[in-house]
C-alpha cells in the first residue's frame, strides 16, 4: 500500500469522493418546534485528509426560546467508510445555550477495540466491536442501505457509556410539502419499542441520493422538526 501515499498527497480529498458510497453534500433545513419555525440546521458531508471523512451537522436558534437561550449545537464526526458503512474515529458534540451546555467526545481507537469517551468531564471507556459508529454517522448508514435495498436496518451504535443496537424499521412513502418543494420520501421509523417515551422518525428523499428532507422527533407533547429548504 506504500505505492499510493504520493498519488494521495497528490490529488487530495477529491480522489476519495469519487470511490466512496456516498457522494458529499450540503444541505440546509428549516428548523420547528410545535409547528413553529425556531431556527435552521447545516448537514455537511465532506471527504476528509488521510482517506477519512467528515460529517457534521449545526443547529442555530433564531427565534423564539431558542433564540432567547442562544441555543447552538454544533455535531461533528470523522469517520471511515468500512464495506459500505461508515466506521467512527472521532464524535463531538457540543450543545451551548444560557439555561444548559453539554459536550460529549467520544474517541474510537480501532487498534486497542476501545472507545475512550468524555462526557462533560466524566470519563469513560466502551469496548468497540466492528461495525460501529457514533449516532450522527446512522443517518449516513440508513442513506447508504436505503439505496442499495440493505434492509435490515440494523447498526451497532457507540454512546457515552456503552454499544446499543439499534433497529429502523421502513413504514412507508409519502409526498411532503416543504420549503425545498414537493419531494417524496421513504419514510424510516427507530423501532424503540411499544413502551417508547420517544419517537424519531426520518423521510430520505430517493430522487436526492436518499437525503434525509425531513427528521422529526417527539417526546412527550414536544415536536422537533426539521425540514429541508436547500442543498447542493
Amino acid at each position: 500500500m506504500k505505492w499510493l501515499l504520493p498519488l494521495l498527497i497528490l490529488t487530495g480529498p477529491a480522489a476519495y469522493a469519487a470511490d466512496a458510497p456516498l457522494a458529499p453534500f450540503h444541505a440546509e433545513y428549516q428548523v420547528l418546534r410545535n409547528g413553529k419555525e425556531i431556527g435552521h440546521a447545516v448537514l455537511d458531508l465532506h471527504a476528509g485528509s488521510g482517506g477519512n471523512w467528515e460529517f457534521s451537522s449545526e443547529t442555530h436558534g433564531t427565534a423564539g426560546m431558542a433564540a432567547l437561550v442562544g441555543l447552538d449545537v454544533v455535531e461533528k464526526s470523522a469517520f471511515r467508510w468500512q464495506d459500505g458503512q461508515p466506521e467512527c474515529l472521532h464524535y463531538s458534540y457540543a450543545q451551548k445555550a444560557a439555561i444548559k451546555s453539554r459536550d460529549l467526545v467520544i474517541d474510537c481507537n480501532w487498534s486497542a477495540h476501545a472507545a475512550q469517551v468524555d462526557d462533560n468531564g466524566r470519563p469513560a471507556s466502551v469496548a468497540l466491536e466492528a461495525p460501529s459508529m457514533d449516532r450522527h454517522l446512522v443517518t449516513l448508514a440508513l442513506m447508504h442501505d436505503l439505496a442499495h435495498a440493505s434492509a435490515p436496518f440494523d447498526y451497532r451504535v457507540v454512546e457515552k457509556d456503552k454499544v446499543s443496537d439499534q433497529r429502523y424499521v421502513e413504514s412507508a412513502r409519502e409526498m411532503l410539502a416543504l420549503p425545498a418543494g414537493n419531494i417524496e420520501a421513504v419514510k424510516i421509523e427507530r423501532d424503540r419499542g411499544a413502551d417508547a417515551k420517544r419517537r424519531t422518525t426520518s423521510w430520505f428523499a430517493p430522487a436526492r441520493g436518499y437525503l434525509p428532507v425531513q427528521i422529526e422527533q417527539v417526546e412527550k407533547n414536544d415536536v422537533i422538526t426539521m425540514r429541508l429548504a436547500s442543498m447542493r
